[in-house]
């Protein structure tokens, strides 16, 4: 999966006051966390994948890379990343999550995306909700990959990158309940989102499918509809938590 700083979009949820009868006390309900907002980006296979020629697909992926660190640069595109095999529909195919919560200006972004653009994919936009260190975790990166570069060697795609599996589960309340107590680096939940306002969206620290199901199969057992997919992306992820 590339600068001016980005202000991010913030949606609040405020609380309200319950008013009864004049004789009645007032109760005051605690206010909803706030949520930093942003996009989440699902790229799939597109009509035209596999259909082009050996030069216009190697163009299209050489351009595909460029334009996510151009991306990145400009404090754009704050994650990115691959599906593995283990994933449960084999139309995915990668992910994104862009810095900004209105959805023509993600649109915008992610659709100057050289394999888009070629049918080789295709893109399918969500909300996502988190107040997850997402622009710290890119900066980092950065400067890892800046590092790298001032020591004479470029990074190649995928360099810096390790195994997580995604969790998607389809009620968020539930899944907030199981699962927000190990959102730290022992528990292993390393973001705990909400997408498109009711489910929830977690990245998990496991390798693979069969050590996610080890390590929260007491959780997954009580989290009713959910996905698991392998997923590869930055290093720096493993830090949300800190």
């Amino acid at each position: 999966m590339d600068r001016n700083p980005l202000a991010l979009a913030l949606l609040t949820f405020s609380g309200l006051a319950a008013c009864a009868a004049v004789d009645t006390p007032t109760v005051e309900r605690a206010p909803a966390p706030v949520r930093p907002g942003y996009t989440l980006v699902l790229i799939k296979t597109g009509p035209r994948s596999g259909q082009l020629s050996k030069e216009e697909n190697a163009r299209a992926f050489a351009g595909h890379f460029a334009n996510m660190g151009r991306m990145a640069d400009a404090r754009q595109l704050l994650v990115a990343g691959p599906y593995g095999e283990g994933r449960h529909d084999p139309e995915l195919r990668g992910l994104f999550v862009l810095a900004s919560a209105r959805r023509d200006e993600a649109r915008a972004w992610a659709e100057t995306d050289p394999t888009t653009q070629a049918g080789v994919f295709v893109l399918e936009y969500h909300t996502l909700e988190t107040p997850a260190p997402l622009v710290a975790a890119l900066e980092r990166d950065l400067a890892w990959r800046a590092q790298q570069v001032s020591a004479g060697k470029t990074p190649a795609p995928g360099e810096g990158a390790r195994a997580y599996v995604l969790l998607t589960a389809e009620h968020g309340d539930l899944a907030e309940r199981e699962l927000g107590a190990l959102e730290t680096n022992a528990g292993g939940v390393l973001l705990l989102a909400r997408l498109d306002g009711t489910r929830a969206f977690a990245l998990l620290d496991a390798a693979n499918l069969d050590e996610a199901r080890e390590r929260f199969g007491p959780q997954l057992e009580h989290l009713g509809a959910h996905e698991l997919d392998e997923w590869f992306a930055s290093e720096q992820l493993a830090r949300l938590v800190e």
